[in-house]
This record gives C-alpha cells, sequence and structure tokens, in this order.
C-alpha cells in the first residue's frame, strides 16, 4: 500500500491469516452503504472481503469525513479490538454491495487459542498498516500537493490493468473528495495537482474518475518532489 492512497492490503499475511480461519469463518452480504461498525463500538467482527469494498473513516469535530483506508477483496481487517480491548477508533461502510467472510470476537478468541500459528500473522498485519500509518504521516508532512497525488496514482497501478496498447489506466477507488481528503488535499488542490499533471503531459482524464498514465518515468520523479 501506498502511504498516500486510501487502500490497503498485505496480500501474503492476509492469505495467511485468511487461510488459518478459513473453518470458523461464515459468509456474510452487506449492502451498499450499511455499516459494518461505528467508531467507538467494542463489538463487531473480523472480515475477510471477498467481493466489493469498504472504507474506514473518522468524523472531524466538523462533521467532515476522512477516509483512512479502503479495503478490497482479499483484504482482511476489523480484528484490533479483539486484541487490545478497546474500540474500533473508525466507521467502517461497504462503499458497494460487499460478500465477505467474518467471525466475532468469542469465534476469533477460541481460534487465537487451538491456532497458534495465527497470533503472530494477526501481530504482524497490525505492524504491517501501523507502518503503512506511519509512511503516510510521513508524506503528508514532507510533500506537496503534486507529489502526494503523483504518489497516489502510481500505487493504485498495481491495482490496475494496461490498455491493450499504450498507456495505464487507472479509476480512482473513492470518490474524488474523499480522495482528496486522503491525501490531506482540499478538492479544489487536488483537481489543481491533477490539471499540472495533465499540462506536463504525465496524464490525461479517460472518464470519470479514471486517468490514463502518459509517462510513468516522470510520473514517479513527481512522486519523489519534496515540498517547496
Amino acid at each position: 500500500m501506498s502511504p498516500a492512497i486510501p487502500h490497503a492490503g498485505a496480500g501474503d499475511l492476509s492469505g495467511q491469516v485468511r487461510e488459518l480461519l478459513r473453518p470458523h469463518l461464515q459468509v456474510r452480504r452487506f449492502a451498499k452503504g450499511s455499516l459494518l461498525w461505528r467508531e467507538g463500538e467494542t463489538t463487531g467482527m473480523l472480515v475477510a472481503l471477498l467481493a466489493g469494498r469498504v472504507k474506514i473513516y473518522r468524523l472531524l469535530p466538523t462533521g467532515r469525513s476522512v477516509t483512512v483506508f479502503v479495503f478490497g477483496p482479499g483484504d482482511v481487517f476489523g480484528f484490533m479490538p479483539f486484541i487490545d480491548g478497546g474500540p474500533y477508533p473508525a466507521y467502517a461502510q461497504a462503499m458497494e454491495a460487499v460478500e465477505a467472510e467474518v467471525m466475532g470476537r468469542a469465534t476469533l478468541l477460541q481460534t487465537l487459542r487451538a491456532e497458534p500459528d495465527l497470533a503472530p500473522r494477526l501481530l504482524a498485519l497490525m505492524g504491517q498498516r501501523l507502518r503503512d500509518a506511519f509512511d503516510r504521516i510521513q508524506s503528508l508532512s514532507t510533500h506537496g500537493a503534486r507529489a502526494r497525488v503523483a504518489s497516489a496514482l502510481l500505487a493504485l497501478v498495481a491495482d490496475s490493468s494496461p490498455a491493450p496498447a499504450g498507456p495505464v489506466i487507472v479509476k480512482l477507488p473513492v470518490t474524488s473528495h474523499e480522495f482528496a481528503d486522503a491525501l490531506g488535499l482540499a478538492p479544489e488542490t487536488l483537481s489543481r495537482a491533477l490539471t499540472g499533471l495533465a499540462e506536463e503531459r504525465l496524464l490525461e482524464r479517460a472518464g470519470s474518475g479514471r486517468y490514463r498514465l502518459l509517462d510513468l518515468p516522470a510520473l514517479e520523479s513527481a512522486a519523489q518532489a519534496p515540498t517547496v
């Protein structure tokens, strides 16, 4: 996961955790817009996504929401309160129709006792998310809008398929407003950064929330530019 993009996934670790939990998971479906849990709740579920996306977001005192992560198929999440005993630090909401394998706290605790290999992998997964958070903080504090946007777009390349011939096309995983929030930018600042990158011929718009990346090496250079 790039620290600049609201998408999370530690593929190998998530896969290992899912395999250990598979006999104990139950399939559930969530409608678009439904909440899996609210910030402050202590009950909830471990979630292993099969289809659809879930965004993790926090509400600021102003009422504005800030997207922290976006989880997609293959991701495992939601287990932190089960381990540290604290409440959920954010909301979890289905961005579209979601199908997932889930388990409750009691089942997870029983499985942790029965599967000695599970706890180290869950802790490693938590550690990876913590490292991602620190990387994101560093990116937000040391890089300007142009670099943050370039880095975020590059992070989407791994999840996208190149066009049959020509440049790579990426699609924003969230709305442009949420994308800006996740990068620590105002929506108009995001728009100006995208316009600037387009004027430099590093990208071009390819539809709603879609961008054609025209020069990946130049975009990589733009992503490394510090705040000036």
